[in-house]
């Protein structure tokens, strides 16, 4: 007989496991490069801020002279089919603009010092009027002694306007030099805007990925004719309103009649807030001629204001920048906070293209990172409505 093999075993004896080298100290200074690099940042941001802020001034420039640009586009490439070159377009069309603003002011200067006189020779009658006011006030004031703190915060908001004029009367020169600077710079640079747009715009597409410059060029173009557009109708919508305004005023025999619809037309520029603006010296005048004609006035600004939403704006200007009255308000609000009178009027077209930003690139980027199908236009589904029926 054979002998039996001795038993194999699939057992393997494990090798040793090879020594972990401990990890290596990081130095002080590579744990500390995070702060130092918040730091720089935080530093280069306060940086940026300060020169933006020092900025502000000339990038309002900017934004208005791109305003006015892209307000002479359309008739600026009318003249450009014209043969015309695009810089003298813009140039002619800034003269006639000039000429028109001449011959108003040629013709409106005198009646607007006329009525300015006649207001200051009558301020001894209106001062009386305030000092029976101020009578019957101070007996009814007599009458409810909690009434005292009011009358003391309306006697110091008084003093702190007629304070804040006063200093805005002694920087006049100084600030009608900075306006004719600030105009003859916005004329020049809108004009330099209109005929280099195209060498610009192609210049920034340049820089674009070559997959998406048709659309950003579409966006571009989006943005610049929504602009154009707003400011056209903007002008025509305050030509209108101010005529209405003195017409009506004249009838109802207002004193200061043509001040009071130059002060309606400007306003007329800040949306939504401006017009209410303009009532206060509006009504404030009125109140002075008499019960009856506040009345009447209260009823033509009302009549006004209701044709220029229902009738005037959108004849004229349709649904220029389709965006929502609540976003307008707080636009204009923001505005008028940071830059004052200026900063109103900018705010809505800022918003209108920072609208156009998110409503052709960021929601369709969030929409495509979600998954979620583009929503079909009114004009698309009613189109696929009518193939399908």
């Amino acid at each position: 007989m054979s002998e039996a093999s001795p038993p194999t075993s699939n057992t393997t004896v494990p090798l040793a496991a090879a020594p972990v080298p401990p990890p290596a100290r990081e130095s002080v200074a590579s744990r500390a490069m995070p702060i130092y690099v918040a730091l720089v940042g935080a530093i280069l941001t306060w940086i940026g801020l300060m020169v933006l802020a020092e900025l502000m001034r000339l990038l309002l420039i900017l934004f208005i002279s791109a305003l006015l640009a892209a307000a002479m586009t359309v008739p600026v490439d009318v003249l450009q089919r014209l043969r015309v070159p695009r810089l003298v377009s813009a140039t002619l069309i800034q003269l006639a603009v000039l000429a028109v603003v001449a011959v108003a002011a040629w013709l409106l200067v005198p009646p607007l010092l006329d009525q300015g006189a006649r207001l200051v020779e009558s301020l001894p009658e209106h001062v009386e009027d305030a000092e029976g006011l101020q009578k019957r006030w101070d007996e009814f004031a007599r009458q409810y002694p909690q009434l005292e703190s009011l009358d003391e915060q309306v006697t110091g908001f008084g003093e702190r306007v007629v304070s804040t004029i006063g200093d805005r009367l002694v920087d006049v020169p100084q600030r009608l030099a900075r306006l004719i600077f600030d105009l003859l710079a916005i004329s020049v640079v809108s004009a330099l805007l209109v005929a280099n747009r195209p060498r610009l715009q192609a210049f920034a597409l340049s820089l674009v990925h070559p997959r998406h410059r048709a659309d950003a060029g579409d966006v571009m173009d989006k943005m610049w004719d929504r602009l154009g557009r707003y400011v056209r109708a903007k002008l025509i919508v305050m030509a209108i309103v101010g005529s209405l305004t003195f017409v009506g005023l004249f009838l109802l025999d207002v004193r200061y009649a043509l001040l009071l619809s130059v002060i309606v037309a400007v306003f007329e520029a800040i949306p939504q807030v401006g017009p209410w603006i303009a009532r206060v010296p509006l009504f404030g005048v009125a109140a002075i001629e008499g019960t009856e004609t506040l009345v009447a006035v209260i009823v033509l600004s009302l009549v006004i204001q209701n044709l220029k939403g229902y009738v005037i704006s959108p004849v004229v200007e349709g649904d220029q920048l389709n965006i929502d009255p609540l976003v307008v308000i707080l636009a204009v609000l923001v505005g008028g906070a940071l830059l004052g009178p200026i900063g109103a009027f900018v705010a809505v077209p800022a918003a209108a293209c920072v609208h156009v930003l998110c409503e052709e690139v960021l929601i369709p980027w969030r929409r495509a990172q979600i998954g979620e199908p583009e929503p079909e236009d009114d004009a698309d589904a009613e189109a696929a409505a009518a193939t399908a029926s």
